[in-house]
């Protein structure tokens, strides 16, 4: 971690000298992501406000407002679906002929799904040049606003990379999802979006957000402005409802909640499984459809709901993948893995319902579960009824919050996390046999090797999500 100036400095130039391949991407950003055991010696990042960083960081690489503006955006804000809705938004308009870019979080294998062009990560390459461009423009001065340098978190620079390569490429329309919260962050740096969406609303980020649900539906139509429509999906909890309503109010923001997908005619399927993306899919077809008749109709106004879904729209809808959400793999003629990175207790139940639908009656089911410093009791209570499991397998990641790379040891905190969580299991649902795992990679193999036709969820977290679906790819390619 960047602890202070000197060291800051020394930091820089080193990564300045070395070859800029993209390994050597990957250790910088390494270098932006705090680390839980470490104490800064200097100023902590979240003491620059995301606004005066992402300032500094535009001025910086000459990103002009007159630039943002014509990356025609799409902004979407929420606790649950905003990288779902963001997936179908981007597919939608692709679909209708349009060059997309798409920045979402977090990524599950590789930090180049963050930034996409027409629907696909940027290749390696460009991604190092953009987050070259970036890195060396912020540190070009030896000032004192090098001091702003350590400053910079990694979704700030994030953002400023996805920034720079978007206003590089021509598109037609970015799709932006928010990091967390909406009013403080750093994609609120973006002035004047065409539209703006608010996905379903829960608690989560409760330390951060506020513990509420009208506290945190507060902070999520943050990013509602003056003039700028606001579209809020259906099927809000009326706390939530009620608070996005008077939020987008007081910003002057033209506002409305999008009907029920069934109220949409057009006889459309959603690519994306689970019955929850429905709402997501009206928010979706709703933003496109505002974004169409405003930049490309010439109207003024939030468009009437419904409205007939045209061949563009459907087919956006139909073919629009989102990984480790609701995402089913055949491994191999006996195991079925079926994977999402719910990690609410409102997400937690989404996913047990769609794994009940899913799983065929006459295969063993199988949990595979880890969730991040969360409520434990709380996650685990959705399964106090669930009797569909034979076995429940608790595991370590092998990524961490804490570092941009993978690794294969665990550490013996990690491991006692992972024992509070099967031991919470065992005394909400003694019937099911629990077991701690001594890494993912093992119960992994284990699974991969039975001889008993099996369906498996894995969920808790999407990094757990993001995980599975790297070593399930290594062992196809193996």
């Amino acid at each position: 971690m960047l602890k202070g100036g000197s060291q800051a400095r020394s930091f820089f130039r080193t990564m300045a000298s070395r070859s800029r391949d993209f390994s050597k991407v990957l250790e910088a950003i390494d270098s932006l992501i705090p680390k839980t055991s470490a104490k800064p010696l200097g100023p902590s990042p979240a003491q620059m406000s995301n606004a005066d960083a992402m300032a500094f960081g535009m001025k910086k690489l000459g990103i002009t407002e007159k630039q943002l503006k014509e990356l025609n955006v799409i902004h979407i804000a929420g606790t649950k679906g905003k990288g779902s809705t963001a997936s179908m938004c981007e597919s939608i308009l692709r679909h209708h002929g349009l060059k997309t870019a798409m920045f979402t979080s977090p990524h599950l294998i590789s930090v180049t799904e963050r930034v996409r062009i027409n629907g696909m990560p940027v290749s390696e390459e460009t991604f190092a040049t953009h987050f070259w461009s970036v890195w060396d423009k912020l540190r070009e001065d030896e000032s004192s606003e090098m001091e702003e340098v350590p400053k910079t978190t990694f979704f700030r620079f994030m953002t400023l990379v996805a920034l720079h390569c978007f206003t590089h490429e021509d598109i037609d329309v970015a799709v932006i999802e928010v990091g967390m919260g909406g009013r403080l962050d750093a994609t609120n740096s973006i002035p004047a979006p065409v539209v703006c969406g608010i996905t379903h609303i829960g608690l989560d980020h409760v330390e951060v957000l506020g513990n509420t649900l009208s506290l945190i539906a507060a902070e999520k139509a943050g990013i509602c402005k003056k003039d700028i429509p606001c579209l809020i999906a259906p099927g809000q909890h009326p706390e939530a409802q009620e608070q996005l309503v008077t939020s987008a109010t007081k910003a002057g923001a033209p506002h409305v909640t999008c009907p029920s997908f069934s109220e949409y005619s057009g006889d459309a399927k959603v690519g994306l499984e689970g019955v929850h993306q429905l709402d997501n899919a009206s928010l979706a077809v709703g933003l496109c459809h505002t974004w169409l008749q405003l930049k490309k109709e010439g109207k003024s106004s939030i468009p009437s709901f419904p409205f007939t879904l045209t061949d563009a729209f459907k087919s956006g809808l139909a073919e629009t993948r989102w990984d480790g959400r609701c995402q089913t793999i055949q491994v191999n003629d006996k195991l079925r893995v079926m994977i999402d990175g719910a990690h609410t207790d409102q997400s937690m139940k989404v996913a047990v319902n769609w794994f009940r639908e899913k799983a065929a009656p006459e295969r063993e089911k199988r949990l595979v579960f880890f969730c991040q410093q969360r409520d434990v009791e709380q996650l685990l209570s959705v399964f106090k009824d669930v009797s569909i499991f034979k076995k429940a397998h608790f595991t370590p990641l092998l990524s961490s919050k804490g570092s941009i790379h993978a690794s294969n040891v665990v550490s013996s905190e990690a491991l006692e996390w992972v024992q509070k969580q099967c031991d919470v299991w065992k005394a909400m649902v003694p019937s099911v046999e629990a077991v701690v795992c001594s890494s993912l990679p093992s119960v992994i193999d284990e699974l991969s090797n039975t001889t008993e036709e099996m369906d498996v969820l894995f969920t808790g977290s999407l990094y757990l999500a993001g995980d599975v679906l790297k070593a399930f790819k290594s062992k196809a390619t193996a």
